[in-house]
């Protein structure tokens, strides 16, 4: 053979030296391909918000705590304080507002549907108020209550709703806007420091009233799921209980005071996490 044959490359030794250069190239693709959803299948999930969560509110949040609670602790590592009693209004709490500001809270939540009887609510000549003037007072005491807790570090979840058409002071739906306008307000002096929580979504029809709404996946009869459908609301139209009862504790499940409650936590637990 000439040195001129010598120095020419056989075809088929450079066609078997592409394929195998080919298939090094796709074995490193894949390795590191496999490598890196390893990493990340081994990833450590972000840590649990936690804090000291508080819950005022009336007798809703009483009943509501049947989902606010587990779901917290289903989703955050809080300590829980609840100081729910029923039949009261803002201007009944603020005391225990003040005293409780010695917990260092990191999630307050404020929730009163509109009751007009506490002492501390009536107006001047003693006289139940209803409509424009019990919004008004509700806001100025929740006002109170919100700056009170923000400007000592904690972060404020407003509640407004549902709508109670069986409330005699008749101004559920005036007092969650009024709620919706103070988170408004905050938003422009510290965004996020001041949330609301649309809580009332969950057991209305677009905010009207309903007593039924279809069941949700995770709602079958032993969460009163029945022909497609889950009783929200009391019979007194204000309460979440299904069922007439005496009891502080309803009887039967209670979707709507689980509903509630849930959306409540969801919430909180977002203001927990200071990412959100």
């Amino acid at each position: 053979m000439s040195e001129g044959e010598n120095s020419t490359a056989d075809p088929q030794v450079e066609e078997g030296r592409t394929r195998r250069r080919a298939v090094v190239a796709a074995t490193v693709v894949a390795l590191v391909a496999v490598a890196v959803a390893t990493a990340v299948a081994w990833r450590e999930p972000p840590p649990r918000p936690e804090g000291v969560v508080i819950l005022y509110g009336d007798s809703l949040s009483m009943e509501a705590t049947v989902g606010f609670v587990p779901e917290l602790n289903r989703i955050a590592d809080a300590r829980v304080e609840v100081r729910a009693v029923p039949g009261t209004s803002p201007c009944d709490a603020l005391d225990q507002m003040q005293a409780d500001l010695a917990l260092a809270p990191d999630v307050v939540v404020i929730q009163y549907v509109g009751n007009n009887a506490s002492g501390c609510i009536l107006g001047p000549e003693g006289e139940q108020l209803t409509g424009d003037d019990l919004v008004e007072r509700f806001e100025a005491d929740v006002r109170t209550a919100t700056e009170l807790f923000a400007t000592n570090g904690a972060r404020v979840v407003l509640v407004g709703g549902p709508h109670a058409p069986g409330m005699p002071g008749r101004a559920s739906l005036g007092i969650a806007e009024a709620y919706n306008e103070i988170v408004n307000e905050w938003a422009g002096r510290d965004l996020g420091r001041v949330r609301y929580a649309d809580a009332a979504a969950t057991v209305t029809d677009d905010h009207r009233y309903t007593d039924r709404l279809p069941c949700r996946e995770d709602e079958g009869p032993d969460q009163g799921c029945d022909d497609g459908g889950v009783t929200v609301r009391n019979p007194d139209r204000i309460h979440f209980c299904p069922v007439d009862h005496d009891a502080l504790v309803c009887s039967v499940p209670s979707p709507g005071a689980v509903r509630f409650g849930e959306e409540m936590a969801r919430v909180a637990a977002m203001a927990l996490d200071p990412e959100w």
